[in-house]
């Protein structure tokens, strides 16, 4: 998935972060999904890929079309320094870098994290199908915790707003406790005083997910 080849590594923005924040960790924590792999039609190395500042990976959500299971993509990528003009750069950068062409048509919903030391400019997050967050090292809990939350509201979306069978249960089950996990590495990593000035509450990142949520879900198809 991720071409190494073509990453300008020599570039400012390319250059590795020192904050503590793990990619390595991450992905351990997203391997929960990679045993998995193959009740859902693929296998555990088609769910994610790696290089020294980026990940990208997937996971299953409970919507199936033509008998395949669609996919959330996480893309999370760690920069000294990001502006608005960096940011652009780096999402052009990681269309580069996916090959997806296989299965894009599977992809439901993205979710992109930049984490950098330094932020500068005014950057806002993005909220929808492709929703995108900037957050500064300092407040990188906050990456697991949106996730947490993102997933957690989608599954609770998807329970009250459509009729499943029992064949989804399991995976409903499964996400809950995902989003259980990413919780918990939340709560490890938050520091015990924090300043809510830098960055809007995980509350508001919650609301405008779960509004995006409904309205996904009540356009999708699932086995019933």
């Amino acid at each position: 998935m991720l071409n190494n080849s073509k990453s300008p590594k020599n570039s400012d923005f390319y250059k590795a972060s020192k904050i503590s924040f793990s990619l390595e960790k991450l992905l351990d924590d997203f391997s929960f999904w990679f045993p998995k792999a193959g009740d859902y039609g693929f296998t555990a190395d088609e769910m994610y890929a790696a290089e020294e500042n980026a990940i990208v990976t997937l996971i299953p959500i409970p919507i199936v079309e033509d008998e395949n299971y669609k996919l959330w993509l996480f893309y999370f990528y760690k920069a000294e320094r990001v502006t608005p003009r960096i940011k652009e750069m780096i999402l052009a950068e990681m269309n580069d870098l996916l090959d997806l062409s296989k299965i894009s048509y599977l992809i439901h919903k993205e979710t992109v994290f930049i984490l950098a030391d330094v932020v500068r400019g005014r950057i806002t997050p993005k909220f929808g199908r492709k929703s995108v967050y900037v957050i500064k090292a300092d407040y990188a809990y906050k990456v697991y915790e949106i996730i947490a939350k993102a997933v957690e509201g989608f599954v609770k979306s998807f329970r009250e707003n459509v009729k499943y069978g029992d064949d989804l249960l399991a995976l409903c089950d499964d996400l809950e406790k995902f989003a259980e996990r990413m919780q918990k590495r939340a709560d490890e990593l938050k520091p015990s005083s924090t300043s809510p000035i830098h960055h809007p509450p995980v509350d508001e990142f919650s609301r405008k997910e779960a509004e995006e949520h409904i309205a996904l879900l009540e356009k999708s198809r699932v086995i019933k």
